[in-house]
This record gives structure tokens, C-alpha cells and sequence, in this order.
């Protein structure tokens, strides 16, 4: 019998004991990074497409002696009942816990990945590799046409596709991650089919298709680093980091041979579906109850081998209905799996084992889904500029050449991206000040509507409580008295958009304009969090408004009359407010206008100098997100730059060069024009003098 990866297929074949070596020690590769979150793991043996390859060379063997709906079928049973299993537990204590779920129909067609909140989407998060395994046993016919048509072309083509959505950033209709998934793991299991269906290529072929791989990882990575240096974050380096992977260890079919005849991997094996299924969970239980004991590396030790040792209760779990899959009939079978299940759960979040846990919050630091990660934009910048900054060999004497440069950058970008009126202020730490526009905009003395720049004020009011000891970061704000029904919840996750709060979207008939704030948070309140609190960074409106009622609530003051005794009044800015988006008069989402000088000035002190309270406040909170704006995007030449909300028109950036650069629109700047915004900064950067170092050196 010989064994498919994850689904087992009894149908015989010639077995081949260094393909059960490669996944056995693929999966072994995958429990260590989930129970890890080692970056470095990813570059190791990349397990995802290793076990395609290997898939789609036992699918070619299949499709050879029988017809593809009795080989598709074959392998649906097996997967279906044991997935069935593990997702209606998870979809049961879901509504247990009363965490966000899916839609229904998810958990029980794999065509979609299946999601819950529970302890942060970590029981659902690994169920992406089924939905993409789902979508390609169904493309398995047509890729054993095509193998036998054009062979060694298909998945050629595979790799020209991935590169050109990597090179392209093409988002294919909103769906950029699940389509990447499809077409990346297609294009091995087409080389499966093509390459390992009757026998091993030639060892010259492998050495130099590893080498070739090797080689465009390499230069890869000079065009564009993974984020947080994870492999699986970019589908093209995970493309040329499986290929040489892959390719290499085939080249020692010895050595895998003798693996697959370990204990350990024979039992891989043999319950493939059930491990990878349950071993998620299990190292979750696992984390809460050994954390205590040990920290940083040996504590993650601790907990992986632990997992490694629970393997025999995952194949306890499924293990019966992966082997054979009509077990699924028998309730005797069934039940008391579900019922064991349950158990163990529901009394992991018992007192006094509760106060230890929290399946809505943030039990543990895992490894984020791809999706989750903060968005990356290499930005290129125009030809004529690039030569302008190298001929100028950085002299800031000249500025009438530089100011003549910069209105250039200014009307080229206009008319790129179609703002109709767009102006900008460049300062620099020399005391210099540009101001350009173009279209009908003649004047920076007019104020600009600063949109979601104003929680930058917010933030800082904020922090001034912090140093009078009125409020402290981790103060949960269920006990501030804004009326707010999600108590865990803290300061310091709302600043930094980690809070998990569902986003108002007037569109969905929820909520109205004008809808006070306390009504918002009422409304918010009866929502279930997105996913679990200080987990991913997802930006919220909401989350500031909530601010605004703990600053009301503190200081018993109203936010306009705050703001202006404590930042505006001070500075000398004037300053407009008018009603918010919640119908709140100068509320602390987004309701200032000021002049583009003011604005300028002020971001310079907030992102450059970090002087807005008495102290210089802790920028470490985090890092990553910033704090009151939407992000830091560490572009190529490592500068980085502030955003406003996305979909703001007004953008203001400060590098670590100190270069401040505030760019106002007619139009959409950021929504529309995502990356188009950030080379605009980019380039009047550079020409200023700025650019090239970072924000927090």
C-alpha cells in the first residue's frame, strides 16, 4: 500500500520508500514551525511543497490505472469524515465560546478555508493547505492531460506564472493569496506527475534544477525580502526555496530511505491527515500548561517535543476514519471522540484553569497566516529622479535645482494618478521649506483635512494621561466605564490596531452616521472580536473612537476643549473641528482640519523627534504598526514612512533623515493609490536629501 500525503489512497502501487522519507520529514518540518514560529524554520526543507510533489506523483500512478472520478472519489472519502470530525468540534465550541466563525457551509466543503476566533484562528489557521489541497485534487485530471501532453513544460509554465504575480503584485480580483496557493502548489504536483510518476529524473537533471533554483532564490531576495523573513510569505521565494529543497533531497534517495524505515516516520505515515489535523490543538494545550515552567528557546523545546510525543492521540482522533472511512457511520466510533474532545476543552476553561487561559485573547505568540502579516511595498522610484540624486551627489546647496526637481515629481504624479489637485511641503532638518502644487491649489495656508492623521493627537493625549498616572497601557478598558462589554481588551491594543474590534462599515446597515459614540460602542460591544486580541494588526477606526471616550471619561473634559488646551492652543496651530464620522464634534477618528505648515511641523515633532509629551514617550510599544496612524512600510532602500488612514487624502511622512513630507489632495490619495503614494513621498525625499535612513535606526 502506498500512501498519499495527508489522504491515503489503498490502491497498489509500487512502493517507494524515499518519498515516504520526503514527507514524513515534510510534516515533520511543519509541526516545528507551527509550534515554534521560527523564521528560520521556513528556509529549512519548505514541507508544504514537498508534500505536493509527492502528491502529485502518487496521483499520477493512480490516474494511470483507474479513471478520475474513482481516484478523486477514493481520496475525498478519506479526507472528508476525518475533517468533518475536527471541524464540528471547532465549529461546536465556537458557538460555546461565542467566537466568530465562517459561514457554515465552510466546515463542511473545504472549497474555502474554514475560520474561527477561537484562541485567535489558531485551530482553523493550518486548514488553508486543505482548501488548496481540495482545488487541486479536483484540477488532478487536467494536470495528467496536460503532463502527458507538454510534460516538462506545464510546470515550467507554473514557475513563469509565479514569478510574474510576484513581479506584478497582482491581487487576481481580491483572491491574491488563494489563487498564489492554487497555482504555486499546481505547479509541483505537475512536476510530481511529470518527474516522479515513473521512476527518479537523472541525478545531472536534479543537481542542476537545485542549483537553478539556488540561484533565483538568491537573486530573489535582492529584489524583495519576505516579511517578518518568513519563506511562506512570498509565493515566488517559496517557489524557488521548494524547488531547490526538493530537488536536492531527491538527489539522496538513500538517506530518505533509511528515514522512512524510522518509527517516527512510519507513523507519519500512516495517520499523515489525523497529525496535521489535530497537532494545532494539541500544542496549544500544551503551551498553556508548560509555559510556567521555562522560557524563550527551552520552553518552545519543552513544548515540541511534548507535541511530538502526543502523536499517538492525534491518530487516535481521526485515525480510524483515515484508514477507513466508513467509520464515519459507526456513532460509536464517533462520539465519544467528540464527547473526549469537548471535554478536555471545556474543562481547560474551567476555574481555576480559566484564569490561565483565554481562548478569545492572546494565550500564546504563534506564527501568523500569510494574510495576516503587514503588507511590504518595494518602491521604485522614476528613472529621472534615481539619476537627479546621483548627479547631485546629495549637495543641499542648491536648492533652486532641487525645488525645480521636486515641482517635476509633483506634476508627473498628478497626472499618474488622476488627483485633479494635489499639493505638497517638504521641510527638512536644515530648516528649508518647499511647497509645490498642481491644478488649482496655489496657497499652503489653506487647511487640509487631515483625516486619520488626527489620531496622532489622540495618541499623544493619550500618553499624557500615561505620565499623570490616570491611565497605564494595559488598563483593560471594560473598567474605564465607556460602556464597553469586551473588558480584556487594553489600552495599548487599541493604540496599536491589535485589538481585534469588528470595524464599522455603514454599508452593512449596522450603524448609521451619526450615531453618538457611546451608541458605537454599545453597537461594537455586541459584536464577536475579528480575531484574537495583540494576534495580527488589522487598522481600526472604531478602536480610537473608544479612545476618545476613555480621554472624555478620565479627564471629564470634552475631546475638542482636551485637545486644544493641551496640543493645538500650545503649538500655535489653528485648527478646525466639525462633526466627526460618529457625530461627535472634533471626535479622535478624524475630525481636524489644519494648514499643511502646521501639519508638517507637527509631524515632525510626533514621528522624528517623539516629543509630544513632556517625555519622550516609549515608541516600542509597537514598532511595527506605529502608533495612530496605519503603518510603517519598510520599502527597498529600508526608509520608512508614516501613513494616514488608508484612504485618506492627506499623507504625511517623516524619514529617519528627518525629511518631513505632507502631500494633500482633491482626490484619494492612499485607497486608490497604495503604492503610487509612497513612491510620491519617496521621490521628494530623496531629492530633498532624505530617504535612505531608517525610522528607527
Amino acid at each position: 500500500m502506498q500512501s498519499e500525503i495527508l489522504v491515503t489512497d489503498n490502491s497498489r502501487t509500487i512502493r517507494d520508500a524515499s518519498l515516504d522519507g520526503l514527507r514524513a520529514l515534510a510534516i515533520l518540518r511543519v509541526i516545528t514551525w507551527h509550534v515554534s514560529g521560527w523564521p528560520w524554520t521556513t528556509w529549512v526543507v519548505s514541507s508544504v511543497p514537498a508534500m505536493f510533489l509527492v502528491t502529485g506523483a502518487l496521483l499520477s500512478r493512480s490516474l494511470q490505472r483507474n479513471k478520475a472520478h474513482v481516484v478523486i472519489w477514493r481520496r475525498f472519502k478519506r479526507l472528508l469524515p476525518a475533517l468533518w470530525l475536527y471541524c464540528g468540534i471547532i465549529y461546536l465550541l465556537s458557538m460555546y465560546f461565542n467566537a466568530r466563525v465562517s459561514a457554515w457551509w465552510t466546515f463542511v466543503l473545504p472549497f474555502e478555508q474554514p475560520t474561527s476566533s477561537l484562541a485567535g484562528e489558531w485551530f482553523t489557521s493550518a486548514l488553508w493547505y486543505l482548501r488548496a489541497y481540495v482545488w487541486i485534487l479536483l484540477l488532478a485530471p487536467v494536470l495528467y492531460f496536460l503532463s502527458k501532453r507538454i510534460k516538462s513544460v506545464l510546470p515550467f509554465l507554473g514557475v513563469l506564472c509565479i514569478v510574474y504575480l510576484g513581479v506584478t503584485e497582482k491581487d487576481v480580483a481580491g483572491f491574491g493569496w488563494i489563487v498564489g496557493d492554487i497555482v504555486l502548489y499546481a505547479t509541483f504536483a505537475a512536476a510530481g506527475m511529470t518527474l516522479l510518476a515513473e521512476g527518479r529524473p537523472k541525478k545531472s537533471t536534479l543537481a542542476f534544477t537545485s542549483i537553478g533554483f539556488l540561484i533565483a532564490g538568491l537573486c530573489w531576495l535582492q529584489f524583495r525580502t519576505p516579511i517578518d523573513g518568513v519563506v511562506n510569505n512570498d509565493h515566488a521565494l517559496h517557489l524557488f526555496v521548494g524547488g531547490f529543497w526538493a530537488c536536492a533531497l531527491l538527489l539522496m534517495p538513500n538517506v530518505l530511505t533509511r528515514f522512512s524505515n524510522t518509527q517516527i516516520a512510519q507513523f507519519l505515515n500512516r495517520f499523515p491527515l489525523s497529525i496535521y489535523l489535530w497537532h494545532s490543538l494539541i500544542a496549544w494545550m500544551l503551551w498553556q500548561v508548560l509555559r510556567p515552567y521555562l522560557s524563550g528557546s527551552a520552553q518552545t523545546l519543552l513544548v515540541l517535543g511534548a507535541t511530538l510525543s502526543c502523536l499517538p492521540l492525534m491518530a487516535f482522533t481521526t485515525g480510524a476514519l483515515e484508514q477507513r472511512p466508513q467509520n464515519w457511520r459507526r456513532l460509536s466510533y464517533v462520539f465519544p471522540r467528540i464527547a473526549l474532545c469537548a471535554i478536555v476543552l471545556v474543562a481547560l476553561n474551567s476555574t481555576p484553569i480559566k484564569s490561565r487561559l483565554d481562548f478569545v485573547g492572546r494565550p500564546i505568540d504563534i506564527p501568523l497566516p500569510p494574510s495576516a502579516a503587514p503588507k511590504i511595498v518595494d518602491i521604485e522610484v522614476d528613472e529621472g529622479v534615481a539619476k537627479f540624486v546621483r548627479e547631485s551627489k546629495r549637495k543641499l546647496d542648491d536648492w533652486k535645482e532641487r525645488d525645480l526637481e521636486m515641482q517635476k515629481i509633483l506634476d508627473r504624479q498628478n497626472t499618474k494618478m488622476g488627483l485633479g489637485s494635489v499639493r505638497a511641503i517638504v521641510m527638512t532638518p536644515d530648516g528649508h521649506v518647499w511647497f509645490g502644487s498642481s491644478g488649482q491649489w496655489k496657497t499652503f495656508k489653506q487647511p487640509s483635512y487631515i483625516g486619520s492623521l488626527t489620531k496622532t493627537f489622540t495618541t499623544s493625549l493619550i500618553m499624557q494621561q500615561v505620565e499623570l498616572n490616570k491611565l497605564s497601557l494595559d488598563d483593560q478598558i471594560g473598567d474605564l466605564g465607556i460602556g464597553f462589554q469586551h473588558p480584556s481588551l487594553t489600552i495599548r491594543q487599541l493604540l496599536t490596531h491589535t485589538s481585534g474590534i469588528a470595524q464599522f462599515k455603514s454599508k452593512t446597515g449596522g450603524v448609521a452616521d451619526g450615531t453618538t459614540p457611546r451608541e458605537l460602542a454599545e453597537y461594537v460591544s455586541e459584536k464577536p472580536l475579528r480575531f484574537r486580541p495583540g494576534s495580527r494588526i488589522e487598522y481600526s477606526t472604531v478602536g480610537f473612537a473608544l479612545l476618545g471616550l476613555v480621554l472624555e471619561e478620565v479627564t471629564a473634559t470634552p475631546f475638542e476643549t482636551l485637545l486644544r488646551k493641551q496640543l493645538t492652543d500650545p503649538r500655535g496651530y489653528d485648527i478646525s473641528v466639525f462633526q466627526g464620522r460618529f457625530g461627535s464634534v472634533g471626535f479622535s477618528t478624524g475630525g481636524i482640519s489644519m494648514k499643511m505648515d502646521d501639519l508638517a511641523t507637527w509631524s515632525r515633532e510626533y514621528f522624528f523627534e517623539r516629543s509630544t509629551t513632556q517625555s519622550s514617550w516609549d515608541w516600542s510599544i509597537n514598532n511595527t504598526t506605529g502608533v495612530g496612524v496605519h503603518g510603517y512600510c519598510p520599502c527597498k532602500n529600508r526608509s520608512f514612512m508614516a501613513l494616514g488612514h488608508i484612504g485618506g487624502r492627506t499623507f504625511a511622512s517623516v524619514d529617519g533623515d528627518g525629511v518631513v513630507v505632507v502631500i494633500d489632495s482633491s482626490g484619494i490619495l492612499v485607497l486608490d493609490n497604495y503604492k503610487n503614494t509612497q513612491t510620491f513621498a519617496q521621490e521628494l525625499r530623496l531629492v530633498a536629501g532624505g530617504g535612505r535612513t531608517p525610522l528607527y535606526p
